[in-house]
């Protein structure tokens, strides 16, 4: 009996558009919770190849075992889509309840179980476990949807199950392009890694209400096969045995080659693009789109193939054939990024477009082999439908393909990859994938004289690929250029790669410069540099060399943190191995016991072997061991304290590396502290904005009860912080060490007033603006790695940070009382850090030196100062009134900044006892007068002084003719009214400069109205 016209009307309906649609947000959800989970889990296992191909493995393990369960009852099921719709209603209960199940499960573990295993084989086991516990459910269900409404929709339209499955893979690859994307650029963003799995759980229950719904409200649970379908089956051209075992050997081999590829692309494409995560998000989409549009082309070829088999083999060659033919594509794509990026403004456009552009590049690579590769499971699992197999062959081929790829990653990422390196990885694949054709064509069996297609396929395999590798040669220069970060391409023969290896995580180069600059890199990123300098012992009689650029930072991160640490001090640990001169310093110091280097990718210390001997002591000195792991898991999984944790590890806008930068790790960080232990943290002010850096302090505020910040070099700081109350005071002798002294003797000497000069704040400094409410950087609201890529790309600096100190007075030392004097010291070992060279400048102005002298820092700041300085004089000495009082106060301002640099709360009185003479003897109008004693008592932190010479200048300052620099106006009025207890002055000052001062929105002026709010909720609390 058939059915009635409306019911059959519905089923139609329901068959084209409802399983399609209901798929496409179920791959979306899935690819969501892939990316999302392995976020969560890459906190608790870190981000090694291994622990990454844990995941992966546990993921796509889940999955497989789902999709054979599910088939293999699947033709016993009168309605599988209620049992999709019961998948899909657990994963979304699930995927809701991850985030507190994680907290919890990994909480305990790190607190109970972890402290209490041994370490080795069975702590990393445990661990595993746990991560695999944690995914695996869910995994499991999400592998069992595709077979379950696969079977439900075959039923309806039996007479083409290849344009269905066609179209369901089509659609969920589809879903998980978007899914990625959506995820990864919008959700995280949004709603932190928590709320973007409650999103994907959503949309997971509402699939299952959407199809769960349709179902229940038909009104006959089967639908019977036409006579049409049946008659329409074909029967196969080989044995029903052998026909299975070939085409599930397929479904197997072609997995293994896709993520083959997948892995190879990916490292290949960061070396262009980056290593960043949206990098990696648009390289997965790419991948997973062009899936989707070859499952798309062969929907409607898939019932119409006479010899499927046939027309399948053409289809696994041609995509190994294209995998190679992509190589050349592949290396004009340096040359496209160059031209792109050359091209493109440095504005928030800019850099959507340089998105789509990238996203163009990863399609240019990918699309080809994967569009290919997208067509096979449909044909495959069709075949076997029409075979015999049955409905099982639905989850079958799926759950077999699936496995294929977890011995892909396996045998790619852990195995081939840093045995053969990319190249030869990817043709790995292509020859797998050609080898799998010519089987088919030979209909399962060694091609022979009789299968002249099969010979020839073979012969055409080996010519393309002798082709390809003499065609695409991969020019290792080109390859570590770094062309995403540079811009450019370097000029041929400009540096000569002296290391290069394609490790487990990253590809890291060693290059020399025509400059004799060593340059350590990964995935084309520099990491650490030194100049030829440092390889050369220092000649006698030669000038003393100056610390600058890497070489600069390289060194004060070590030996500033060691200064800080506590005189017991026995261990430490290093985060990052870079060029080694880190842990090579501290091992200077003979207190210490051990020092370990932690560092995730092996290839980094091979490369760092191109700084021997500047690096000697880390490969030599008994003390020193490395630890290959990541920096999160290693300290959680020990129970070991240090007194001295350095941490400098990648820029963070890499994938991963931004873990390092949250308030979680830096919790962890202060429990593997000793009780009067130091952490060092390293930062850069350049590719970054000050809110974002905000927010990294922000998260190291919460755990340390005391920090300090210092410039290591024009664009690096270091953050050196102690759980206690207060840092200890630093201990400079520890650059005397003897084997410190002797790594450094052929530069200028750094002591303590340089020290001294490059720091800048403290956590009072920032205590007020941190606590009224900036966010700290998270695990689960990654601020750091979603907007660290963006800001590398528009090339912004942290002006904020780098100019704190930059102005005459301080207002935050101030209010922190944190007094400096005046250098004595003419010459400074970091001239590029702007405040260390200013205190030198102002000692070589104070003591008179002559600017011939070897000494003198032979800049063109200095020549201005001297000639501002001797002008002055000369008109001081001469007497008479000048021209423009305005005009002589301002350069009295400026020569009043040259000559006392960096100090704080100490006025040259010689200097002033001069202006004031001068004064005394002219007729000047009152305003200069208010004015110098403003600058006079500023200086010297005289207050109240400094308060009614403000009020005396306010009304010249609000008519915008300000006798002293605005910004110094503002700062030392409202700090002095402060200071006086005359808060709602302060407050009154502070809003009428704001208008014309038009800096309401930078760092200075929001830690100073941060301040100012303190002071008045502080004194709110007292009335």
């Amino acid at each position: 009996m058939s059915p009635r016209p409306s019911e059959e009307g519905r089923g139609v309906f329901f068959v084209g558009a409802i399983p399609y649609l209901a798929f496409f947000f179920s791959g979306a959800a899935a690819l969501v919770y892939e990316a999302t989970w392995s976020r969560y889990l890459g906190l608790f296992l870190g981000h090694t190849a291994y622990a990454q191909a844990i995941v992966l493995v546990t993921f796509l393990g889940g999955m497989a075992l789902g999709a054979v369960a599910a088939a293999r009852d699947a033709e016993r099921q009168r309605r599988p889509w209620l049992l999709y719709a019961g998948a899909e209603l657990a994963i979304g209960l699930l995927g809701i309840a991850f985030h507190p199940m994680y907290v919890g499960v990994t909480s305990w573990a790190y607190e109970r179980l972890l402290p209490a295993l041994p370490q080795g084989a069975p702590l990393i086991l445990v661990r595993w476990a746990i991560a695999a516990a944690l995914i695996l459910a869910p995994s499991v269900l999400l592998g069992a949807t595709f077979p379950l409404l696969s079977v439900g929709a075959i039923r309806r339209a039996p007479e083409a199950p290849g344009r269905v499955l066609a179209l369901l893979y089509c659609a969920n690859g589809i879903g998980g392009a978007v899914g990625v994307l959506v995820g990864g650029f919008a959700l995280v963003s949004a709603v932190g890694l928590h709320g973007t799995l409650v999103v994907a759980g959503v949309t997971n229950l509402l699939v299952a209400c959407l199809v769960g719904g349709v179902e229940l409200a038909r009104r006959t649970s089967a639908v019977a096969t036409s006579p049409a379908a049946a008659a329409a089956a074909a029967a196969p051209s080989a044995p029903p045995a052998q026909l299975r075992t070939l085409l599930l050997a397929v479904a197997f081999g072609t997995a293994v080659a896709s993520l083959i590829y997948e892995i190879a692309w990916t490292r290949m494409l960061s070396l262009v693009l980056g290593s960043a995560t949206h990098a990696f998000e648009l390289m997965l989409s790419a991948f997973l789109l062009g899936l989707s549009l070859g499952a798309l082309w062969v929907r409607r070829r898939a019932d119409g193939f006479r010899d499927p088999l046939r027309a399948l083999g053409v289809i696994q060659w041609v995509m190994g054939g294209l995998a190679l033919a992509t190589l050349p594509l592949y290396l004009a794509s340096f040359h496209w990024s160059a031209a792109l990026l050359a091209a493109l403004d440095l504005t928030p456009q800019g850099y959507v477009l340089y998105t789509v552009a990238r996203y163009g590049t990863c399609l240019a690579v990918m699309l080809p082999a994967t569009f290919c590769a997208g067509m096979t499971l449909p044909l495959i699992t069709r075949t076997l439908l029409r075979g015999g197999e049955g409905e099982p062959a639905v989850g079958l081929v799926y759950g077999v393909n699936t496995f294929g790829s977890i011995v892909g990653v396996a045998l790619a990422a852990l195995m081939l990859l840093p045995l053969i390196g990319l190249k030869s990885l990817l043709f790995s694949g292509a020859a797998l994938d050609m080898a799998l054709g010519v089987w088919l064509l030979g209909g399962g069996r060694a091609p022979s004289r009789r299968q002249p297609l099969g010979l020839t396929a073979v012969a055409a395999a080996f010519l393309l690929m002798a082709g390809t590798a003499w065609l695409a040669r991969f020019d290792r220069e080109l390859l570590t250029s770094g062309v995403f970060r540079e811009r450019r391409l370097p000029r041929p023969g400009s540096q000569a790669v002296v290391f290069y290896r394609d490790g487990l995580t990253a590809t890291v180069s060693a290059t020399l410069r025509q400059s004799g600059t060593m340059v350590l890199a990964t995935n084309g990123k520099i990491d650490a540099s030194l100049e030829r300098a440092w390889f050369e012992p220092p000649s006698p009689g030669t000038r003393p060399l100056v610390l600058n650029r890497d070489g600069a930072t390289q060194t004060l991160l070590a030996l500033i943190t060691l200064a800080h640490a506590p005189r017991t001090l026995r261990t430490a640990a290093v985060i990052g191995q870079g060029s080694g001169m880190s842990s090579h310093l501290l091992l200077g110091d003979p207190r210490f016991t051990s020092v370990t280097t932690i560092e995730i990718e092996p290839a980094m210390i091979e490369g760092s072997n191109a700084f021997y001997p500047v690096n000697r002591r880390v490969f030599e000195d008994p003390r020193a061991h490395f630890a290959i792991d990541d920096a999160r898991a290693y300290l959680a999984a020990g129970g070991r304290r240090y007194d001295l944790i350095l941490s400098e590890p990648s820029n963070p806008w890499v994938s991963g590396v931004s873990g390092l930068f949250t308030v979680e790790f830096y919790g962890q960080i202060r429990r593997h502290l000793s009780e009067d232990g130091v952490f060092g943290q390293w930062l850069h002010l350049y590719e970054i904005t000050d809110d974002l850096l905000l927010q990294v302090l922000a998260a190291l505020h919460h755990s340390f009860g005391s920090y300090a910040l210092y410039y290591t070099s024009s664009l690096d700081v270091l953050v050196v912080a102690s759980p206690g109350p207060a840092l200890a005071a630093p201990d400079w002798s520890v650059v005397r060490q003897p084997a410190i002294a002797a790594d450094l003797a052929g530069f200028v000497p750094l002591t303590p007033q340089t020290l001294d000069a490059l720091r800048f704040a403290d956590r009072a400094t920032f205590a007020p603006l941190i606590e009224a409410g900036v966010p700290p950087n998270s695990d689960y609201y990654p601020a750091l790695d979603l907007g660290a890529e963006r800001e590398r790309y528009l090339s912004h600096t942290a002006q904020g940070f780098l100019k704190l100190p930059a102005t005459r007075f301080d207002p935050f030392a101030a209010l922190t009382g944190r007094r400096v004097a005046p250098s004595l010291e003419p010459v400074t070992a970091v001239p590029e850090v702007a405040p260390a060279q200013a205190a030198a400048r102002a000692a070589h102005l104070r003591l008179g030196r002559d600017a011939a002298h070897d000494t003198l820092p032979r800049d063109a700041d200095y020549r201005a100062a001297l000639l501002r300085k001797r002008m002055l004089e000369t008109f001081l000495g001469a007497g008479g009134d000048p021209p423009d009082w305005q005009l002589w106060v301002h350069n009295v301002a400026l020569v009043e900044q040259d000559v006392h640099g960096t100090a704080q709360g100490v006025a040259d009185e010689t200097f002033y006892a001069a202006l004031y003479r001068y004064l005394a003897k002219t007729h000047p109008p009152i305003q200069a007068v208010a004015a110098v004693d403003f600058m006079h008592a500023t200086a010297r932190w005289d207050f109240p002084t400094v308060a009614r010479a403000a009020d005396r200048l306010l009304l010249d300052a609000g008519l915008g003719e300000a006798w002293v620099p605005r910004e110094m106006y503002r700062d030392g009025a409202v700090v002095a009214k402060l200071e006086i207890g005359d808060l709602p002055g302060a407050r009154r000052l502070y809003d009428e400069l704001a208008p014309l001062l038009e800096d309401r929105s930078s760092l200075r002026a929001r830690l100073l109205e941060a301040h100012l709010r303190a002071a008045e909720a502080g004194a709110g609390r007292h009335d």
